[in-house]
């Protein structure tokens, strides 16, 4: 029997397609307060520098989807936008490997810094970004709408990931 913080077994990382939508709009729904609509996640998929990846979990080549990733590789930064992880398999790698696939994708473009927006008091996405080198660089007074909280701009020279494995 596995426990909550074992790492699902087979993950697989693949570009996100279109017929992915309706399961990332659920995830999204589900995990962020602001959730991306359909419109947005479908003008994502046509812009040539946005890049967008979802887990897979599960055997075969139809796993259940358990994750997303959507960012941006304009010049020399990659700029993270979105990431979610299906609740029943979240604090299990999904969001590790989805965010180590941004960073070798970036790396492989020749991005040479990563920057993302974050909310101040989500913990787990800070503690998790924090795992990889990103540090808290700037803030943004009231940037959520939603909310009027703050924005935390955090930074990585993505130089220190030499060794990013090609599976994650």
């Amino acid at each position: 029997m596995s426990s909550r913080s074992d790492p699902p077994a087979d993950i697989r990382i693949r570009r996100m397609a279109a017929e992915d939508i309706p399961e990332v709009l659920a995830i999204a729904s589900d995990a962020l307060l602001t959730p991306w609509t359909e419109r947005m996640f479908v003008k994502e998929l046509r812009l040539s520098f946005s890049r967008n990846y979802v887990a897979l979990s599960g055997p075969g080549a139809s796993g259940s989807l358990a994750g997303f990733i959507t960012f941006w590789l304009i010049a020399d930064e990659v700029q993270l936008h979105g990431m979610a992880v299906r609740r029943d398999l979240r604090r299990r790698g999904v969001a590790s490997r989805l965010f180590l696939a941004m960073i070798r994708e970036a790396l492989d473009q020749g991005a040479g810094t990563g920057t993302l927006e974050v909310r101040q008091a989500n913990e787990p996405a800070r503690r998790l970004y924090e795992k990889f080198g990103w540090r808290v660089t700037a803030r943004r007074p009231s940037y959520y709408h939603d909310t009027g909280e703050d924005a935390l701009i955090m930074s990585a020279e993505l130089k220190a990931f030499t060794e990013v494995p090609r599976h994650a």
